[in-house]
């Protein structure tokens, strides 16, 4: 009788373990198909300038006023190879967040080479975008060699 329940518990903590260690494997795993999901943004290394905004859960005013901005001057982003990608409380459900986002509201201008060429806390950087890009050695290099599509 004694030996059964030795027996009984020994069997019984082995599969405790086991049960544990597949609940662990199971969440490290399931954390990582997460994250490979989402995109890096040096995916948009010398292919494309972004404008990142960083805004407030429910500030929607800003992402709207944006999203305008863009529709109304399509043309002036896609010449300048301008893609913007917004993070609502420092996250996005497509991209992986930037170290200089976490845990900070505002806009970046962020260069082909990844680098940020402006930070700024308001939406003033909106205003001269497109002059602070033309401004850039490389666009105007780009400006020389290939003529604008817009009017």
């Amino acid at each position: 009788h004694f030996l059964f329940n030795n027996k009984f518990y020994t069997c019984l903590k082995f599969m405790f373990k086991k049960f544990i260690f597949l609940i662990i494997f199971y969440l490290f795993l399931g954390s990582n198909f997460v994250m490979a999901e989402k995109k890096s943004l040096s995916n948009y290394l010398w292919e494309n300038r972004l404008l990142i905004i960083s805004y407030k859960k429910g500030n929607t005013d800003i992402k709207n006023s944006i999203e305008k901005l863009i529709q109304k001057n399509q043309c002036e982003f896609d010449d300048r190879n301008l893609k913007v990608i917004f993070f609502e409380n420092y996250k996005n459900s497509n991209y992986q967040t930037p170290s200089y986002v976490n845990n900070k509201f505002g806009f970046w201008l962020v260069g082909y080479d990844g680098g940020v060429k402006l930070f700024s806390k308001d939406a003033i950087i909106i205003e001269n975008i497109f002059s602070t890009i033309d401004s850039m050695p490389m666009r105007k290099d780009e400006m020389s060699s290939n003529s604008s599509k817009c009017n």
